[in-house]
């Protein structure tokens, strides 16, 4: 039962809303933890387990990690009262506990990622280790297996990780009921998709159990419905065509490589951000904001304000979780103290964010899934990004000679389609059956280039109709308008609630119609998985 499918949005969601309201306010978030669980179970019950694991590695961590704390507080108290004590005891006091915490939180987050490494990634390594070693498929050093993946461990492993190591670090006090973690982990609207929501944005609103507001519901299923229908009416009817381009067997060549690649990146934004307009919208019924995860990426001027804009949670959480740490690491302090006086500023900020960056892309790619393209895409980025650093004097003095700045509307064009080409080759790597087809698509660029086949009835052969193209072509003209008028800082769903009851309630309607007239679903179409699900 997916969100975009109608039991869920007809059936499915009002019950919930209705036993919720009916529900005592102190208990309502324990009817979203058992909706939760009975959604999950939904999917599967055998590896709930696993989210039961997660939950009782994040909750004992948790409270270990702020005893340990209360403990140093407590011994640092009573060496203040001792007149004599020295700076250096309590310097060794400080170090000592700091070694406890870490080494708890190494543990937690080792354990934590123990199921996910595991059940996600041991075929892939297995795999390459066989291949290194040169073993013959029917006595391999490590043989395959056959695993599940249980729903949403990327994500609810992610969660688990930042919130004990917010906890290591204070931001909060550790949740002292198991079942409320719990219901942080597997609510039910992120457990698919994400968005990477971070505890210390959530408590606040998650278990307060405020009645439900109409505008609410208003705003919330308008946002729910506008996802589905970025969902089933583009990127749903989009995917004949990119299954069709990427397929090894078709030996995609000239522009048809350069149309694969733009229309993959079309597809996976309209579902992925499509998904996050529905998680979104469901939660905001409820009362409880989620962090967007999409603000007009294509707009981006560079690849790292790019990755600013896209699957910003994801980004929010590399950048706090890992980059930081690394670049507060005793290495990168080390490489700053030797560079001081030796390397000038510039290329030793460049070298220092390198350190940090690499572990960033690499855990990027790898956080995809177990496949070299994603690997490869990660290490595109980290590249990329690191060139946009090193260069950026250089881009500087050239606008200084040309009198202009980054501000001018046509430095601000050029930087934008620049942004596009790297944004569609590492979609076209993202998305390749492999590396080795990847590189192929790339070498056959210029083979048989001809702009004809968007106009002489090629474009029919991929699994789409005129009316297809047509459908498409007016919905992106739709989505491209509301997104510029966001990009404006204009609040769509807030105007809309200032209208009218029945202006509000024909827009829903309206986009319902639209939906039901132009959405991808019964005879002759395939349902297409969430793509972002998968990882």
């Amino acid at each position: 039962m997916l969100y975009y499918e109608l039991v869920f949005g007809m059936l499915f969601l009002p019950l919930i809303m209705i036993i919720y309201q009916i529900f005592p306010k102190r208990f309502r978030w324990v009817f979203l933890l058992v909706a939760s669980v009975g959604y999950y179970f939904s999917f599967s019950l055998k590896l709930f387990i696993f989210l039961i694991l997660a939950t009782g590695i994040t909750y004992s961590v948790g409270l270990i990690l702020e005893k340990v704390s209360k403990e140093r507080k407590d011994s640092l108290s009573l060496l203040k009262k001792d007149k004599n004590a020295s700076k250096e005891e309590k310097a060794a006091i400080k170090a000592k506990f700091q070694r406890r915490s870490r080494l708890i939180l190494v543990v937690g987050i080792l354990l934590s990622l123990s199921s996910l490494l595991y059940l996600k990634y041991y075929n892939f390594f297995a795999e390459n280790i066989n291949l290194l070693a040169g073993a013959a498929e029917d006595s391999p050093v490590l043989p395959a297996k056959a695993l599940a993946l249980p729903l949403g461990i990327s994500f609810y492993t992610m969660q688990a990780i930042s919130y004990m190591a917010d906890v290591y670090w204070g931001k909060f006090e550790a949740q002292r009921n198991p079942f409320k973690l719990l219901l942080f982990l597997s609510f039910f609207p992120t457990i698919i998709e994400g968005p990477i929501a971070l505890y210390a944005d959530m408590k606040d609103k998650l278990y307060v159990g405020e009645a439900i507001d109409p505008d609410n519901v208003i705003k919330g299923y308008t946002r729910f419905i506008w996802g589905v229908s970025k969902k089933l009416v583009i990127a749903d009817r989009l995917n004949p065509a990119v299954v069709y381009l990427f397929d090894p067997a078709n030996k995609t060549k000239g522009l048809e490589v350069i149309v694969a690649a733009v229309l993959f990146t079309v597809m996976e934004y309209m579902d992925f951000s499509g998904c996050m307009d529905m998680v979104i919208g469901i939660a905001m019924i409820f009362g409880i904001q989620l962090p967007e995860n999409f603000r007009q990426p294509f707009l981006a001027r560079n690849a790292s304000e790019f990755w600013r804009r896209w699957h910003i949670s994801l980004g929010v959480w590399f950048k706090t979780y890992i980059f930081y740490p690394v670049s507060m690491s005793s290495l990168a302090k080390k490489w700053n103290k030797f560079a001081r006086g030796k390397v000038n500023k510039h290329m030793t900020m460049v070298v220092a964010s390198a350190m940090a960056l690499l572990p960033v892309w690499l855990c990027n790619g790898l956080w995809h899934g177990p496949k070299w393209t994603y690997i490869f895409y990660g290490v595109f980025y980290f590249v990329v990004i690191l060139l946009e650093v090193l260069l950026e004097p250089v881009g500087d003095k050239l606008l200084a000679l040309l009198h202009t700045s980054k501000e001018n509307k046509v430095v601000n064009v050029i930087r934008i389609l620049k942004t596009w080409i790297i944004i569609f080759a590492g979609e076209l790597f993202f998305e390749a059956d492999s590396l080795t087809e990847g590189f192929r698509m790339v070498r056959d660029i210029g083979k048989g280039f001809k702009l004809s086949i968007l106009w002489n009835g090629t474009a029919l052969e991929w699994g789409l109709d005129k009316y297809d193209w047509a459908v498409v072509a007016f919905a992106l003209v739709i989505v491209i308008i509301v997104n510029i008028i966001r990009e404006k800082d204009v609040d769509v769903t807030g105007a809309l609630l200032r209208r009218p009851l029945p202006v509000r309630w024909g827009l829903v309607l309206s986009l319902l119609l639209v939906l039901t007239i132009f959405g991808c679903y019964g005879p002759g179409f395939e349902e297409v998985d969430l793509i972002y699900a998968g990882f």
